[in-house]
């Protein structure tokens, strides 16, 4: 046993004796002409190393050295490329003996790397690593100097690991500067083909644009550099700039290799806005699978599941989930992205389908999508408008005075600038769309947007018991814009329909409806003064209420028979088989003189007009009383066949009124005219008696009688 110890210490004593004689013979600062040789063949500049090198001897044995920098060309902001303040290194000891340099794992500290571009495009990168096929072979420089006759040094180096490194990046260019504060970076040995574990943690800023990162993975370089792996990445760290921040992000890759699929997971979360009260917040998180060719020129994402969940006052609603999943295909050469099998969720929205983004100065969008019961109002915060009540016997308001329900009409035009910067073109089908409280079934929209010039080629849906269908076009490349817009509504219940759009309940049934119209500018002003075109409508089996012509006809015969209407108690409106206008839309004016509307025992043909800015009303409607004691009004109105009566509609839109014109239902009916002279003549004979005969008097009387009818 002793012998043992005793051989072990020999042994000790021995290897000791070794370290002592070759420190003591070995003078590490040898080594800086060759390391400063080498560098120079391999970069083409100059390795200063202005601190001695020196033995280390704990932990391990090793080199110490300071003040070491690589210096620059002439001409750049800074003189060295790289510099370090200190730095160390283990070095194996037996490979010392056979003149090789096998260096461990560097540690720099301190160490600054600075890298310029200048205005013309040169950089201190530009030719600093040097094709290895045409410089000469190590063994061939040193034996064709005769300084180095002797047996060469071999250096070579395990890992380098920089302690709070620093880098400042700068492009003249474009006025850029990235600062890198600190960067620890561990780095194993690159040799090729075998893996390599990296570690970095830097901190800095490119621009505005603030970073804190930090990430591991190994690393296996190859002699061709797009061979080269990556295994085992693991990102995270945090953005931020003015305005918007991206708190925390995750990224993991199971492998990275070109033309070879990569599996990632990936999370952030950030806000925008004001830290303290961001308008919007939110995080997202998800896994996909990725590959990228090996010209670099096709991106390929597949089996992609992301949700983000969003919240802030800049939303339409919020909280707001979001959902998407697909396949995506980016043609980096033809700055094209092609999208496909997508299914995107939002809240209670779902879209599947396909499109293609092709990117450049002005984007192009093309989409195919389809989607369930999208409800716009939601999204857009519009409170659902109060429907007006239903007519009933009680006399109408007062007419509202002109402009009151609106207020002044703005003339501000909307920035339709957007639709300029992208050009689109796709159809979009929906289950359904509810939007401005109108609920509309089975949307088939086509749509195109090209140089600021947006039309819409196909608009299909159902609404109110019967369908919409709709094209027009809007071109922005003006200033105001103009609109041109041809609409036709079939089979639909008008009511509703109105009640909805225009809080308005005065008009009832069933039919068409045709719009076309066209102008320029968006503003309210605009939209109501400026418009031109033609509405016309057909209803059948309706109603309309605020008005009962029955009961207007009893009144007129009252006034005829000099008897007071019967004064009964009935709800305000009239029946009509068939209803149709034609309106004229022009100068803010909507005018009509083809209004006829067919109810029992009435026929009603009106004209009249409607200024759009005050939105009031001035309409004359003439009633004539057909062969039917059956229809509404009774017997009461058959003593009135043959007798056209007068109703002008006038007020507000909000707030008609309706009245009986007498003067205009004694003017225009011959009958009435004649029995009324024959009453006002007995009348003047009973009043003047034998002067009635009187030629002068009955010449009085006969004007006084043609100014009643006037």
């Amino acid at each position: 046993m002793k012998k043992i110890i005793y051989i072990v210490l020999g042994l000790a004593l021995a290897a000791l004796v070794a370290i002592v004689a070759l420190v003591s013979l070995i003078d590490p600062n040898q080594f800086k002409p060759q390391l400063a040789e080498q560098v120079r063949k391999n970069t083409g500049r100059e390795l200063v190393m202005e601190g001695d090198i020196g033995w280390r001897f704990w932990p391990s044995l090793g080199l110490s050295f300071e003040r070491v920098a690589l210096r620059n060309p002439a001409g750049f902001a800074e003189p060295d490329l790289v510099r370090v303040a200190q730095g160390e290194a283990s070095v194996a000891l037996l490979p010392l003996l056979s003149h090789r340099l096998d260096i461990g794992e560097v540690t720099l500290n301190g160490a600054h790397l600075f890298i310029q571009t200048k205005a013309d495009g040169s950089s201190n990168l530009t030719d600093l690593v040097k094709d290895e096929r045409k410089a000469a072979p190590a063994n061939e420089a040193a034996s064709a100097s005769p300084a180095d006759a002797a047996t060469p040094w071999q250096v070579s180096l395990k890992g380098v690991s920089l302690e709070q490194a620093s880098a400042l990046v700068q492009d003249d260019r474009n006025g850029l500067v990235s600062r890198l504060e600190r960067l620890d970076l561990t780095l194993g040995q690159l040799t090729l083909g075998q893996w390599v574990p990296v570690t970095l943690a830097a901190k800095g800023a490119r621009g505005d644009l603030l970073f804190d990162i930090k990430g591991q993975a190994e690393i296996k370089l190859a002699q061709d550099e797009k061979e080269s792996e990556l295994k085992g990445l693991a990102l995270s760290g945090s953005l931020g700039a003015p305005g918007q921040r991206l708190d925390a992000f995750n990224l993991k890759a199971d492998r990275v290799a070109l033309g070879e699929w990569s599996s990632l997971t990936l999370s952030l979360n950030g806000a925008q806005g004001e830290a303290a009260k961001p308008t919007l917040a939110g995080s997202l998180e998800g896994t996909l699978k990725a590959k990228v060719d090996q010209s670099l020129q096709l991106v390929e994402v597949s089996d992609a599941v992301l949700s983000a969940k969003l919240d802030g006052e800049s939303l339409p609603r919020a909280p707001l989930s979001l959902k998407l999943a697909g396949f995506a295909r980016a043609e980096l050469d033809k700055q094209t992205v092609t999208l496909s099998n997508l299914v995107m969720g939002a809240e209670d929205l779902l879209l599947s389908g396909n499109g293609t983004v092709r990117l450049g100065a002005v984007p192009n969008v093309d989409f195919d999508l389809k989607g369930n019961k999208l409800d716009l109002d939601a999204w857009l915060g519009q409170p659902q408008g109060a429907k007006p009540a239903a007519a009933t016997a009680a006399a109408p308001a007062p007419a509202a005075s002109s402009g009151a329900a609106k207020g002044t009409l703005s003339s501000a035009e909307p920035d339709l600038s957007a639709l300029k910067k992208v050009d689109l073109a796709g159809e979009l089908q929906l289950d359904g769309l509810k939007v401005k409280g109108l609920d509309l079934s089975a949307v088939d929209l086509q749509l195109a947007l090209n140089g600021g010039q947006l039309t819409l080629k196909r608009f299909v849906a159902g609404v109110a018991g019967g369908k919409v269908s709709a094209e027009g076009a809007v071109d922005a490349r003006q200033q105001p814009a103009s609109y041109r817009v041809h609409k036709q509504i079939q089979g639909v219940e008008i009511r509703p329909l109105l009640q909805t759009l225009a809080q308005n309940d005065k008009l009832e049934g069933k039919g068409d409806l045709e719009i076309q119209v066209q102008g320029r500018g968006f503003s309210e002003q605009a939209l109501r003064s400026q418009m031109q075109g033609t509405v016309s409508l057909k209803l059948s089996d309706g109603a309309l209420h605020g008005i009962n012509l029955a009961q207007m006809i009893r009144e007129a015969r009252a006034t005829l028979t000099g008897k007071g209407a019967e004064q009964v108690k009935e709800v305000r409106k009239t029946d009509f088989s068939d209803l149709s206008a034609r309106f004229l839309i022009a100068n803010g004016i909507a005018s009509s003189n083809d209004i006829q509307l067919a109810a029992p025992a009435l026929r009603v043909k009106g004209q009249g007009q409607t200024a759009l800015v005050p939105e009031t009303l001035d309409f004359l409607f003439l009633t004539s009383v057909v062969e039917s004691s059956k229809g509404q009004g009774g017997k009461t109105v058959d003593e009135l066949k043959d007798i056209t009566i007068p109703v002008r509609i006038g007020g507000h839109w909000q707030a008609p009124s309706y009245q009986l014109d007498v003067k205009a239902l004694l003017s225009n009916n011959k009958v009435l005219e004649e029995k009324a002279r024959k009453e006002a003549e007995r009348g003047l004979k009973k009043l003047l008696g034998d002067k009635a005969d009187d030629e002068g008097i009955k010449g009085a009387a006969d004007q006084l009688l043609k100014g009643l009818f006037k």
